[in-house]
This record gives C-alpha cells, structure tokens and sequence, in this order.
C-alpha cells in the first residue's frame, strides 16, 4: 500500500470494515393471537482502514470502530383472520454506537447509530 508516497507493508492486517464477527440471535415465543420477538446482534469491531490504525484521527475517518451489540423486540397480535397489529422496538436499550468512518461522502467523521425508535402498524386484509 502506498502512503503520502511510501510503501507501507500491511500483512498480516485485517481487512478494513470487515468484523471478525458478526451474530444475529433472537427467541420468538407464540400463544393463541399473541407472539413476540425478542433478537440480539452484535458486531465485532473493525478497523477503517487498511494500516489498522488503533487511535481516531483528528477528524475522525480513521482509527477502530468499536463493537457493539442491540436488543430489538417486536410484538404481533392477531385480532381475527382479517386484522393485525405489531408494535416493533428496534435498540430497546438505546445503546449510542456508530459503524463506519467515512473519508468522503457525506463528510469524515463517524456514521452515528440511529436510537431508540417505535414503529406501529395495523394490517387488514380483504
């Protein structure tokens, strides 16, 4: 790899934004109309670029993003063959993380993780 016109000999790194793991699991529980969701993911962390730079850079483009791990829940009731209503909780625990260093576009710095958010929907069917 060539750096500010230097060699730089990088085997032996890990790939950049590459996790070296990545674990998605979750538990449904059902009864009559009513069922639940409750998934855990975690991310490993990864490194932005492809020195492996461990320190954040000033403006923040590179250096190691952080592994983190979320909790969603998702509930689903059936009220009868025509009518649903789901109520999702995606980051129950509200964790702060962020998953990405970007050089360019939409400007260096970190790509922050969204919050606690709730979303409701009611189905029918015809």
């Amino acid at each position: 790899m060539i750096i500010n016109g230097e060699n730089k000999n990088i085997e032996g790194n890990r790939l950049e934004t590459l996790p070296r793991w990545i674990s998605r699991n979750g538990i449904r529980f059902q009864h009559k109309i009513l069922s639940a969701t409750l998934q855990y993911s975690y991310v490993a962390d990864s490194f932005s670029d492809a020195m492996n730079t461990q320190t954040p850079s000033p403006d923040g483009a590179k250096g190691l993003v952080p592994a983190y791990s979320i909790l969603d829940l998702n509930f689903s009731m059936r009220f009868s063959s025509h009518y649903t209503l789901k109520l999702g909780i995606n980051n129950l625990t509200n964790e702060n993380y962020f998953t990405k260093r970007p050089t360019g576009y939409p400007g260096v710095g970190i790509w922050a993780s969204d919050g606690r958010s709730i979303v409701a929907t009611f189905g029918f069917r015809l």
